[in-house]
């Protein structure tokens, strides 16, 4: 868990201050700071306080990296941030949501635009010099981070639902990050501070990925789009480390802008800037090969998602790194996957991909449990839930947490005329499902398929899940069947399920079933 602040400490962090600044009436082309181990807590770079050196910073395109004083110089982009990667072992001053305060947004000019959300105000003065205090986080080699997909929530209720129904979960969970995913409101953008105030409830830092429903819809185009998101959170792209991992947030989503003709919004396709990809492949040029890179985005990152641009630069920048693993929202459905040297990989690559779902499931659809809460089935028949990463040293795993369930509730088994079904939500289609019937030492192997979860499927026809969203049910790569054997007597049997994946680790489930005279 995080270790290095006292509860009294986090009290007067609303009062501390995050950059010190001496002021300047011109407008600056570049700009100096410095990056310094802040020993006594007071946000002040004291004459005995030193820099760090070697700390990455960046205006969102360059990097600069910190001399042995910690100081650096960088120039300076209208409506950019300029920001510093978190290093390993190191924590930035966290404000009274536990958000760590690593940026400065350089945005003197007022936006025109009619974005009906808040936005930022410019400044009025340029700083001369920013500060960025930073204290020792040591023992991040093994650590843990939440991996939150998709809250959706747009007004009271909503928020109620995640208050009530999804921070309980993961509070639970012993973690020293969280990661959203994106899509932290439903287009009512009003949600987003209100979202910061109840996920502060966990006491962890916190970092968020920019969706297609946190956009500002009245932006005339991609440039201010983000704005009011940047607003509440900070940068919507930027690197941080923790232990020897290298996490990378990314905004994968680009807006063509309002639709003027119709006065609806426009819409948007998946895929990085060219000015993203730029700062992407600097930042990777200071990164060593050794470390796990791991992606987080809303769309995600593969070319069924993205454009084939934005693909082709993001396997140039990860040129040289071997491990990497890329996590995302979006989908509604849980999916883990890999990368093939036929989408551009080499072979020694090892680039895992995971669709995350999402903690609203369908859309806050489907029936109620007793707490008023809606069971949501996310679209593939899986759980609404959440994922944590666990960090050991040089390699990772993740673990799925299905919200009202245990968390060694990981399949669905269904017996359905003569055939056996698995819905394995976290499986690989070239991972292994097999079972025993009652006390039968033979081994049943089933086959990976692609198709859609019966009971999903049942419920949407019986109109249990009735949400808008939800007009069709997502088919998944994650089920598995086999045929029964023709011979079972007339009674109950039961099946015991075994699931392997890549990794060697095993799942178990359970079915027992009955056969008619």
């Amino acid at each position: 868990m995080y270790k290095f602040f006292n509860q009294n400490f986090y009290k007067l962090l609303y009062c501390s201050i995050l950059i010190i600044f001496s002021f300047s009436v011109t407008k600056a082309q570049r700009i100096e700071g410095f990056v310094f181990i802040d020993s006594n807590n007071n946000s002040l770079m004291d004459p005995d306080e030193k820099g760090l050196k070697g700390v990455l910073v960046s205006n969102q395109k360059d990097v600069v990296i910190t001399d042995q004083n910690g100081y650096f110089q960088i120039k300076t982009i209208e409506g950019n941030f300029i920001f510093v990667t978190k290093p390993k072992d190191y924590q930035f001053k966290l404000d009274e949501y536990y958000n760590p305060q690593f940026y400065f947004y350089y945005h003197t000019k007022r936006i025109k635009e009619p974005l009906k959300y808040p936005v930022s105000d410019p400044i009025n003065e340029i700083p001369e010099v920013l500060y960025f205090p930073i204290v020792q986080n040591k023992g991040e080699e093994e650590h843990a981070s939440l991996l939150i997909g998709d809250p959706q929530m747009k007004g009271e209720k909503r928020l109620g639902y995640y208050k009530n129904g999804i921070m309980p979960f993961l509070a639970l969970r012993d973690a020293d990050f969280y990661i959203t995913l994106g899509d932290i409101a439903h287009n009512k953008l009003d949600v987003l501070k209100e979202e910061k105030k109840i996920t502060a409830g966990l006491g962890i830092p916190g970092y968020r990925v920019m969706g297609n429903h946190d956009m500002n819809f009245r932006a005339l185009d991609n440039k201010y789009a983000n704005e009011t998101f940047k607003k509440v959170y900070g940068p919507e792209y930027y690197s941080f480390d923790y232990g020897n991992v290298h996490y990378i947030i990314l905004n994968s989503i680009i807006y063509k802008g309002w639709w003027r003709e119709m006065n609806v919004p426009g819409t948007y396709h998946g895929g990085l800037t060219n000015q993203q990809i730029k700062w992407l492949e600097n930042d990777l040029m200071f990164v060593s090969a050794e470390k796990i890179i791991v992606l987080l985005s809303h769309i995600p990152l593969s070319d069924s998602f993205i454009t084939t641009k934005s693909m082709l630069g993001l396997i140039g920048a990860l040129k040289n790194h071997k491990k990497i693993f890329a996590v995302s929202g979006h989908l509604h459905n849980v999916i883990a996957y890999d990368f093939s040297e036929e989408q551009g990989f080499g072979n020694d690559v090892e680039y895992e991909g995971l669709v995350a779902g999402a903690v609203c499931g369908s859309w806050w659809s489907g029936p109620l449990d007793e707490n008023e809460i809606p069971f949501s089935t996310c679209t593939d028949g899986s759980p609404k839930g959440f994922f944590q990463m666990n960090v050991m040293k040089d390699n990772y795993n993740y673990i799925f947490h299905p919200i009202n369930y245990s968390s060694d509730y990981q399949m669905r088994t269904y017996v359905l005329n003569d055939e056996v079904w698995v819905n394995w939500f976290v499986g690989k289609q070239k991972d292994s499902v097999w079972v025993y019937i009652d006390n039968n030492s033979q081994k049943i192997t089933l086959n990976n398929f692609i198709g859609k979860d019966p009971f999903m499927v049942s419920a949407l026809k019986e109109r249990i899940y009735n949400d808008k969203h939800l007009t069709d049910i997502s088919k998944t790569s994650h089920l598995w069947k086999a045929k029964l054997p023709i011979d079972l007597e007339p009674g109950y049997h039961s099946l015991n399920v075994f699931a392997k994946d890549s990794k060697g680790k095993i799942f178990k489930g359970f079915k027992v079933f009955y056969i008619k005279d």
